[in-house]
């Protein structure tokens, strides 16, 4: 890594650093976590906390360098596997990601998050029947967990279940009601299912509201071939 640092602080601080991601100033950040370590190498945190900012930065290749620093220096880290782990995922490397989902698991068989992960890395592979498993789990540790449900709906329309990714949709929108991704994803199953009828509130909501382009631009499409197929028929 070669980054010149900008004017040094009076005394570098890994709390300083974390108020600068805060406030949104990564390079700022990492310059003052990279004049930390370089007193103190081996600040197993302070590599942690400058992988976070480097995966927020986009700079996938040198956040991965510091998480395996920092699960170097504490193996037993179930956090920095898992996040690890994220930032692989972002890189499409789905097996190095679960491997790391995995890790975190075993040192946290509570951690909800990690399962949750896992599952939406084993969707992207096509592995449907684990991706199941991982978000039956997620849910059965965290029953009120939104993300964990628009998940599992995902994997059942995937499976063209329409009824079971209707029913998560909707248990998902009980938890945050105004999620428009949500109300396209539960207008869209209700769309492949031929319930055009209840589909068309869902489907209007979210090209109105979604903050996504894409999301809109699919909800319109949408729209527009229940409009076709009701003037066909």
């Amino acid at each position: 890594m070669n980054r010149q640092l900008s004017s040094p602080s009076p005394t570098p601080s890994r709390e300083r650093g974390i108020q600068y991601h805060a406030d949104g100033d990564l390079d700022r950040a990492i310059d003052e976590y990279t004049r930390v370590l370089l007193a103190n190498p081996s600040d197993a945190l302070t590599n942690y906390s400058r992988a976070l900012a480097f995966q927020d930065l986009g700079d996938l290749d040198q956040a991965i360098a510091d998480y395996s620093r920092a699960v170097e220096l504490r193996p037993n880290w179930a956090l920095a596997y898992h996040d690890r782990g994220t930032a692989y995922d972002q890189r499409d490397d789905f097996l190095l990601a679960i491997a790391d989902y995995d890790k975190a698991i075993a040192l946290k068989p509570t951690f909800a998050v990690a399962f949750n992960d896992r599952g939406t890395a084993y969707h992207r592979r096509g592995d449907l029947e684990r991706a199941l498993h991982d978000f039956d789990q997620a849910i059965a540790l965290k029953p009120d967990y939104t993300l964990a449900y628009r998940n599992r709906g995902m994997v059942h329309d995937h499976r063209c279940e329409f009824d079971a990714a209707v029913a998560d949709f909707t248990r998902a929108l009980e938890l945050d009601p105004a999620e428009p991704e949500i109300r396209f994803r539960r207008g869209f199953s209700l769309f492949r299912a031929g319930h055009f009828v209840p589909a068309r509130p869902d489907l209007e909501f979210a090209a109105q509201r979604a903050s996504s382009q894409l999301v809109r631009e699919q909800a319109s499409a949408t729209l527009a071939l229940i409009g076709a197929y009701s003037c066909a028929t």
